[in-house]
C-alpha cells in the first residue's frame, strides 16, 4: 500500500481546468436529486456527502448551471480501503478514519457515483476522471460500485476489474504509476 498526501486545492485547481467545482449546499441538493434520478437508486444523504466534503476537501464535484453533472470522489485511509476491501465500509456514512482528512495520509480513492445529465456533461465527467487519474491518482488504488450497466461499462472502459470479496458489485483500478512516476 502507497500512503501520500494529496493537495485539495491542486485537485481543485485541475478539476476546474474541466468546468467542475466543490459543489455549494445547494449544488449538492440539485446533484444527488440528478443523481438518484438517473442511476434509479439512492446516493448518502445530502447532510453526509456535505460532512464528506468538509472532512476531506475533495469528494462533491458539480458541473453545469443549473447542475447537470456530478461526481464525488472519497480518499481514503489505510483502515478506509481495508474497510472497502472486506466490506465493512459504509458509503452513506463512512466512519471518519475512513476518510483522508484534507488529502492527509491517502492510501486509495472510493468513487462514489459520476452522472451526467447530459452528453456534454458525461464527457466531462469522463475526461476529467480519465486526467486527474492519470496526473494526481495513478499511485493509487481506485474502487467504485456498478451500480448500473453504463457504470461498469463506463468503468471497464477505464480499466476497472471486477473485485471478488467486499462491498458488493465491487470494482477496482489498480495503481499503474509509483509515486515517483507522478512526481517527475
Amino acid at each position: 500500500m502507497v500512503v501520500a498526501d494529496v493537495d485539495p486545492l491542486a485537485f481543485e485547481r485541475r478539476a476546474g481546468d474541466f468546468g467542475f467545482r466543490l459543489a455549494t449546499r445547494s449544488e449538492l441538493d440539485q446533484a444527488v436529486a440528478m443523481a438518484e434520478e438517473l442511476i434509479d437508486g439512492k446516493l448518502a444523504s445530502v447532510d453526509s456527502i456535505a460532512d464528506m466534503n468538509n472532512w476531506t476537501g475533495m469528494t462533491a464535484w458539480v458541473t453545469g448551471d443549473p447542475v447537470d453533472g456530478v461526481f464525488l470522489t472519497l480518499p481514503l485511509t489505510e483502515a478506509g480501503e481495508s474497510a472497502v476491501r472486506d466490506g465493512s465500509y459504509n458509503p452513506a456514512k463512512p466512519l471518519k478514519a475512513h476518510l483522508a482528512n484534507m488529502g492527509r495520509c491517502v492510501s486509495a480513492f472510493y468513487v462514489g457515483v459520476y452522472a451526467g445529465k447530459t452528453y456534454e456533461a458525461r464527457k466531462k465527467i469522463m475526461t476529467v476522471s480519465a486526467v486527474l487519474r492519470v496526473e494526481m491518482f495513478g499511485a493509487f488504488p481506485a474502487y467504485a460500485r456498478g451500480a448500473t450497466a453504463d457504470g461498469r461499462r463506463s468503468m471497464e472502459s477505464l480499466g476497472f476489474q471486477k473485485f471478488e470479496g467486499g462491498l458488493p458489485d465491487l470494482y477496482v483500478q489498480p495503481p499503474f504509476q509509483t509515486l515517483m512516476d507522478q512526481a517527475s
